[in-house]
């Protein structure tokens, strides 16, 4: 297994299909976006209004949601929009990225076979709840839980408790590393073999301890080219994110509804761009993994020309 062939046939496909399989990466980063912009909204406030801080000074993000939400109480179809998009964020968020993520799986096994991807979404419905077991499983000692789990402490019980109990912490982090890389395939067998969570995960862990090199070198590449392509966002959205904050800014000191039109539509088109790239990268990624499954389960499953069966001869009758 040649891991620069499979990244540069990934990427090959990626480019060539990608009409037809943007919208499978685009739709869960679309949602992950807003739902991880108001968790970073939320982690600043929350951090700029503890005792660490001892700021006593609303943030502009404090106060754009007040002027967002005086406009919204005073217009009750406002409201119920706000409530609604809200509802269907949410809902997105949860439902999107295991069904998206098993289609995606599919249908580039199909495309890798040379076949219609037809039936793809199907196959990601079928698989929902195996999927998004997983994804509970593993998200409990994801980097955001472990985040979100040490912002608290740090607020909280201050930093004497947070140092003292950040070993364990760490521990966690390690341990929740390791785990991930275990289960590497566990997603792939799943969809691909039709294998329940459980037997999935051992498989997973059999295959990466059988290919330990060949995956840690496709594990390491990819963090690489995720790390990239996370820069390269930040550097595109540099521009319009410094747009959105200044018109923040003058929004929360004016409370001008014309300036938070003009936010939301900044707003609008920085979370479409973030969403395409990161999709696209989603996509790829996938496919990187895909083709680095089936070159380490399908290895030795077809036999080599050398190795098949010659026609046993018929029987000549014997003349007398």
């Amino acid at each position: 297994m040649n891991v620069r062939d499979i990244v540069r046939k990934a990427w090959q496909m990626t480019q060539v299909h990608l009409k037809k399989l943007i919208w499978y990466g685009f739709t869960p980063s679309f949602f992950g976006v807003i739902v991880s912009s108001v968790y970073i909204g939320y982690q600043y406030n929350a951090f700029k209004h503890s005792v660490l801080f001892e700021s006593e000074m609303n943030s502009d993000v404090l106060g754009t949601a007040k002027t967002v939400w005086d406009i919204a109480s005073s217009h009750s179809a406002i409201s119920v929009t706000l409530i609604v998009l809200g509802v269907i964020v949410l809902l997105g968020y949860i439902l999107t990225p295991p069904i998206f993520r098993g289609t995606l799986i599919h249908a580039i096994m199909k495309i890798r076979k040379y076949e219609s991807i037809d039936g793809s979404v199907e196959v990601g419905i079928r698989h929902f709840f195996p999927l998004f077991e997983f994804a509970l499983l593993t998200g409990s000692f994801s980097i955001t839980t472990l985040f979100t789990e040490s912002s608290f402490i740090l607020r909280w019980w201050g930093e004497n408790i947070f140092f003292l109990i950040l070993p364990i912490l760490l521990f966690i982090a390690m341990a929740g590393l390791i785990i991930s890389f275990l289960f590497t395939y566990t997603e792939y067998f799943i969809v691909l073999r039709g294998h329940g969570i459980t037997k999935a995960v051992m498989e997973s862990t059999i295959l990466v301890i059988a290919n330990l090199r060949k995956t840690i070198l496709v594990f390491v590449l990819m963090m690489l080219i995720g790390a990239r392509i996370v820069l390269n966002v930040l550097l595109v959205l540099l521009i319009p994110m410094m747009v959105v904050v200044l018109t923040s800014y003058l929004a929360t000191v004016f409370l001008s509804t014309i300036g938070l039109i003009f936010i939301g539509i900044a707003a609008l088109a920085i979370l479409i761009v973030s969403s395409y790239l990161l999709g696209l990268f989603h996509i790829f990624a996938i496919a990187v993994w895909v083709l680095t499954f089936a070159a380490l389960t399908e290895k030795g499953e077809e036999p080599k020309p050398h190795e098949a069966k010659e026609p046993e001869p018929k029987d000549v009758p014997v003349k007398a």
